[in-house]
């Protein structure tokens, strides 16, 4: 199936999760946003949030610091 992934089209498997998709990316930002077609999915959601086909997801690092 694809997906756009922060800005470029993926195929990924079928019944792919968020938390999957941070196991792909190596992804280990403990502060990591994800929005997924512009709406913020809560961490504890993260497993339970399947991917659909053509579906936008973002991974947003915010930048702490002074």
């Amino acid at each position: 199936m694809d997906i756009v992934f922060n800005g470029v089209r993926e195929s990924v498997p079928d019944r792919t999760t968020i938390s999957d998709l941070i196991m792909r990316t190596d992804e280990k930002d403990r502060s990591l946003i994800v929005e997924v077609n512009r709406r913020f999915i809560f961490p504890g959601d993260y497993g339970k949030t399947f991917l659909s086909e053509g579906d936008t997801v973002e991974f947003i690092n915010p930048d702490f610091g002074g």
